[in-house]
């Protein structure tokens, strides 16, 4: 049986076209063309995508007023849904991101101290309403499924880049309604304490007439 020699040149190796080599009964097919992503206009198509990505990432953090970076690894996909379904009640968005991509964007914002935190696995979620929800539900979250799978990494409060332990402090807070609720019980203790006041004025005076 007669072998024909591969010859491996710029037009066999898929450059210019597919060759086919015939090897006794058996074809292979050399179809080694460059990644698509390389090729002229997908190269340009490829980087305008990743802008768009970037200037997505730097819209969402700079309109969000409570952000936690998450480090995730091997939940089950049951969680996920659990999770992303206690995220989705409350309006906090969570997804999956590209670390390279985010980087870029926090970088422009001047969150450095947010981007070293873009290591492994990560899941970015965000709140453009409520600061305090995105950390308040993943700390509840970890301590009710007692799950080792989540991680805090990081978070941003109000512009104000925090670490993990921060992160937890602030995850201890009461959400909106419950600030509101506090904010207006102080408002109306000195109405309160006034009105007890009047009170206890008007029965000793009924008591001294009588």
């Amino acid at each position: 049986m007669k072998i024909r020699p591969l010859r491996l040149t710029l037009d066999n190796l898929g450059l210019v076209r597919p060759h086919r080599v015939r090897w006794g009964r058996f074809y292979a097919k050399i179809v080694h063309r460059a990644p698509k992503n390389l090729q002229g206009g997908n190269l340009m198509a490829v980087t305008e995508s990743k802008k768009a990505i970037v200037a997505q990432m730097k819209e969402t953090l700079s309109q969000a007023k409570g952000a936690v970076l998450v480090g995730y690894s091997g939940l089950t996909v049951a969680q996920v849904t659990d999770l992303r379904r206690k995220f989705l009640a409350e309006g906090v968005e969570y997804k999956v991101i590209k670390n390279t991509l985010t980087r870029i964007a926090a970088n422009e914002l001047g969150y450095e101290a947010f981007s070293e935190h873009l290591e492994g696995p990560t899941a970015l979620a965000t709140s453009s309403t409520d600061a305090v929800a995105p950390a308040r539900i993943l700390e509840n979250f970890i301590k009710d499924t007692k799950t080792e799978a989540l991680t805090v990494k990081a978070g941003i409060v109000e512009g104000e880049v925090l670490d993990a332990a921060k992160v937890q402090e602030i995850a201890n807070l009461p959400n909106r309604e419950g600030m509101l609720s506090m904010l207006l019980s102080v408002l109306q203790a000195p109405v309160r304490n006034v009105a007890y006041a009047v009170k206890a004025v008007a029965e000793a005076k009924d008591e001294t007439v009588a």
